[in-house]
């Protein structure tokens, strides 16, 4: 299961340096990713390693630092729940942000399957269709 962890730990430091390559060897070929904000959330996200190339390149065209830190890592086997930070700056306007957010990433395959961002703990928990009488944070 520190597996697990590991794999998403990989993940958010190839996003806060912009590697391409090494993110796509953390994902599954077949993964979803639905980010918080910015770039296509609104219209479901993206979908396989050509979402994710696609992803990279809008969200470097939005921010110039985009810094997802994980804080809270929980292990359930076939998904982790993060809770943390992530640092962006707009590439245009320079204005920073460091919001909490929350992440539910699926595992299968010994690779990450869907990565989803939401606003907090709380809706992490629903999305996973964890109870939060099962599950706490720290």
């Amino acid at each position: 299961m520190a597996d697990n962890v590991e794999l998403v730990r990989r993940c958010f430091e190839a996003i806060s340096v912009w590697d391409l390559e090494e993110l796509l060897s953390v994902y599954h070929p077949d993964v979803e990713l639905l980010p918080l904000t910015g770039t296509r959330v609104e219209s479901g996200g993206y979908r396989g390693h050509a979402g994710v190339r696609e992803y990279m390149k809008e969200a470097q065209d939005l921010w110039d630092v985009l810094q997802p830190r994980g804080e809270v890592f929980e292990d359930f086997g076939d998904y982790v729940l993060v809770v943390g930070h992530c640092r962006v700056r707009g590439r245009t306007s320079g204005a920073e942000s460091d919001p909490t957010c929350a992440w539910v990433v699926g595992v299968r395959d010994g690779l990450i399957g869907s990565l989803r961002a939401c606003s907090d703990y709380a809706e992490a928990l629903d999305v996973a269709g964890a109870r939060p009488a099962e599950h706490t944070a720290g």
